[in-house]
């Protein structure tokens, strides 16, 4: 027996040649049938003490000639297969064979094809538990991948097993990953069906802004993951489509276009959401193949042969950077209002002010609409002066201000600004503590000593911006507030 393909450990077998005295040979399985072989072919010889070859073959024999003797390179050295097929572009393998089997291979792929078998060796990881042990069946923790399957689905499992394997590193397995892989499953199933439910209207104008943003969104994704796949690093490839999806497609795009309850959506923009749902779906085949193909059937009237696995990868298009900018502060402009209503607890159902302090633009314009749809906003201003009883919020450059006169609790807020000075203090008096330790001065780097001032400069002026804060409260009943 040999070592197959797949690595499963075999013992090494003796050659099958068996001798006389005189160094004549046979060669047979047994001893008894090489004796009787011997006795047809050398009738004049009366031994009877023939001895096998003390040699053995290689172990890895067979695997290192397999990427020529799968294409049947060695029988039929100028086959179809062979001259197509060889040499491969990729060996997927683990670094504790690399002489056993790859070296071996190499050298056999110059010897009987004079050129190498592969172009690049794509090394994976030892899969260990949460312990830090080799999974093994004598150790008795390795879960059967069936059970996974048919707890997590075979795509949970995928994507459970590439979250815990960065390129080249063993793979932590913890099952909850695949817990996540299948609840990352249920995000696109679940999309696919509220996109399904919607109704269309011709009479409604396509929603351009919330297009330009995602396609320009997608472009910058596919771009990256390319170069990912280039660099063999595959884990994060999976990560920078899982962000694309997960945030960009479903947590904004698909809100910022989703119309109210029982209301159409615009034709135009229903399609070019459907095209965009086909592009993410090819992005994420090759990480969730079976159900990206389900959905892909699911969303459009297909042929029989018209899977998406054999679709074309999306076009690598060069995104527009001051969209990409635009929409970022966008995004940071929605998640600070949220923030405010979390922080002081008003229900999403309450209608909000938002007041800007920067002079009206373009910009601004084009994000109003889908910034008070999604913040639930009566209105926005814009003013260049500071307003009073107001919370705020820096998003760039530009600062955010929601009046809140009768929303805040004002002996909380000072509680709080309390609790905020006390923390910065305390921070700031352990930062000194370094720098004033004459041992850590003298040894510490200067990087590091760079770093300690720096840490002590920012708190002291968030300990000023915070007592500024609280004088104003107090003597001006103001309620403005900044997060940093």
């Amino acid at each position: 027996r040999f070592r197959n393909v797949t690595g499963v450990q075999t013992c090494a077998l003796p050659i099958s040649a068996w001798y006389d005295e005189n160094g004549n040979f046979i060669v047979a399985k047994t001893h008894d049938e090489a004796l009787a072989l011997y006795k047809t072919q050398y009738p004049d010889m009366h031994t009877i003490a023939l001895k096998q070859d003390e040699d053995v073959l290689d172990t890895w024999f067979s695997s290192w000639l397999w990427p020529i003797s799968v294409f049947d390179g060695f029988k039929d050295p100028n086959n179809a297969d062979i001259n197509y097929y060889y040499p491969t572009n990729d060996l997927i393998t683990a670094p504790e064979i690399l002489f056993f089997w790859v070296a071996r291979m190499i050298i056999a792929g110059y010897e009987y094809r004079s050129e190498k078998p592969f172009e690049n060796v794509y090394l994976t990881g030892i899969v260990r538990d949460k312990l830090g042990r080799k999974m093994s069946k004598s150790l008795g923790n390795s879960p059967d991948p069936l059970d996974l399957i048919d707890k997590y689905s075979a795509d949970g499992v995928r994507v459970g097993m590439l979250l815990s394997s960065p390129a080249g590193n063993d793979l932590p397995f913890d099952e909850s990953l695949c817990e996540q892989g299948r609840n990352f499953a249920n995000k696109v199933w679940n999309a696919m069906r509220l996109v399904a439910g919607w109704q269309t209207d011709d009479a409604l104008p396509a929603d351009e802004v919330a297009i330009t943003c995602f396609r320009n969104k997608l472009n910058e994704a596919v771009i990256n993951i390319n170069s990912l796949y280039d660099k063999y690093r595959i884990s994060e490839a999976l990560m920078a489509t899982y962000r694309l999806i997960w945030d960009d497609f479903c947590a904004w795009y698909l809100e910022m276009i989703k119309p109210e309850f029982g209301k159409p959506i615009g034709t135009a923009t229903y399609k070019a959401t459907i095209g965009f749902f086909e592009e993410v779906l090819k992005v994420l085949h090759p990480f969730m193949p079976f159900i990206t193909e389900e959905i892909w059937h699911t969303l459009g009237t297909r042929e029989a042969h018209d899977c998406i696995i054999v679709s074309s990868w999306p076009e690598a298009v060069q995104a527009d950077e001051k969209v990409l900018k635009d929409f970022e502060l966008f995004k940071e402009t929605v998640a600070g209002v949220r923030t405010i209503r979390n922080e002081k607890n008003i229900s999403p159902k309450e209608t909000l002010q938002l007041i800007v302090k920067a002079t009206q633009d373009d910009t601004a314009l084009i994000y109003e609409p889908v910034i008070k749809k999604l913040c639930n906003l009566s209105s926005i201003t814009y003013t260049q002066s500071k307003p009073e009883r107001a919370a705020s919020f820096m998003v760039q450059n530009v600062e955010f201000f929601i009046p809140l006169a009768d929303k805040i609790d004002a002996g909380s807020e000072r509680e709080k600004i309390q609790k905020e000075i006390e923390y910065a203090h305390g921070f700031l008096k352990s930062v000194n503590a370094k720098l004033n330790n004459q041992n850590f001065v003298a040894k510490a780097k200067p990087e590091i000593i760079a770093v300690e001032q720096k840490k002590k400069a920012d708190a002291l002026a968030r300990i000023q911006t915070i007592e500024d804060r609280k004088s104003t409260r107090l003597n001006s009943s103001h309620v403005s507030e900044s997060r940093m």
